[in-house]
């Protein structure tokens, strides 16, 4: 955020207010639409999902869309985590892996602006390894282009919106068993 401020941005929505809701939602299906007829953006859909059952792993998914069609997907078990570092987890596969795309723009969008604001963030936190990677690669990202960006934009799952929903699907109807030892994040603890 020190060197690059203004590549990164953030579009909260108010989900107090249904008016100003719609108004968020109205944006982004703006934004979906011209994206889908431009090649240099790509839209990424994240979300995780958090099984209470001492035997489940959270799970992180990540969509890809381009020019209307889904171009690829990621999906991992995010270990013994809360809600936040399995978010930031989720939001590490889209980003990393949209920074290897031949592309502009990266619009990332999450249930978790908190997790989002810490993406970018460095500073000594649990899922510090997440927002790390996540870092160096949006570094290479805004070096090699000037013009580079990446948005992220709010969704709460209660409005099940289109490319979005997809995402949250995928993420909360996996189930992945933790095993003998899966990764523990300091906030789990």
């Amino acid at each position: 955020m020190d060197n690059f401020p203004d590549h990164v941005s953030f579009h909260p929505c108010d989900r107090s207010n249904g008016r100003t809701r719609k108004l968020q939602f109205d944006a982004l299906d703006q934004l979906c639409y011209e994206a889908s007829s431009d090649p240099s953006t790509l839209v990424v859909a994240t979300d995780a999902s958090v099984i209470p059952s001492r035997n489940m792993q959270a799970v992180s998914v990540a969509h890809f869309w381009r020019l209307r069609e889904q171009v690829s997907s990621s999906k991992a078990p995010a270990g013994r985590a809360t809600a936040l570092d399995a978010e930031l987890f989720a939001i590490r596969l889209g980003v990393v892996k949209a920074t290897s795309f031949d592309v502009k723009r990266i619009v990332i969008i999450t249930d978790s602006l908190t997790a989002a604001r810490r993406a970018v963030d460095a500073s000594v936190h649990s899922g510090q390894a997440h927002s790390l990677a996540i870092v160096q690669a949006l570094r290479g990202f805004f070096t090699n282009h000037s013009d580079c960006s990446i948005h992220f934009w709010n969704c709460p799952s209660k409005a099940q919106w289109s490319l979005y929903f997809l995402a949250h699907e995928d993420a909360t109807s996996t189930e992945i068993a933790a095993g003998r030892h899966p990764a523990t994040l300091l906030d789990a603890l």
